[in-house]
């Protein structure tokens, strides 16, 4: 089962036992969805400043390490919603548990969309493959 996200101009599919939270700050729209263990969770933000995606990437891998700074990063790139998305696969320990984190950002001609996923180790293997559905559902509607 599954919900949809659709408001800010943009649409996605998120697990339907997932918890959602919206937040505005000015031209700044965060969508969080965690999952009910709390050990996995995704961020979209869409930002009308349009700032530029690789340097938003680099601020939240930056931000990871300032919390652990022995995390293994690696750059990656993809298309989400036909847009070509910069950003970093990351792996660190945190509570003697080992997680995974995706940071994508790209932009359109009338947003920056920022993504984030976390998940752990302990947490159910499905998670991954729950943050790899929200990027592929991903689009972006007229606003």
């Amino acid at each position: 089962m599954v919900e949809i996200y659709e408001d800010h101009g943009i649409r996605f599919q998120y697990p339907a036992d997932w918890e959602m939270e919206v937040t505005d700050d000015g031209p700044v729209t965060t969508v969080s969805i965690q999952s009910p263990s709390g050990l996995a969770f995704a961020i979209v933000t869409m930002d009308e400043t349009c700032p530029a995606p690789a340097e938003v990437a680099d601020e939240a891998l930056e931000a990871m390490r300032e919390e652990y700074p022995t995390l293994d990063a690696s750059p990656a790139l993809e298309t989400i919603a036909s847009h070509g998305a910069a950003g970093h696969d990351v792996e660190f320990l945190s509570l003697d548990m080992t997680n995974s984190c995706e940071i994508r950002c790209f932009r359109t001609p009338r947003r920056t969309i920022f993504l984030f996923g976390q998940w752990s180790d302990l947490d159910s293997a499905e998670n991954a493959a729950y943050f790899g559905d929200v990027k592929r559902s991903l689009s972006e509607m007229d606003s």
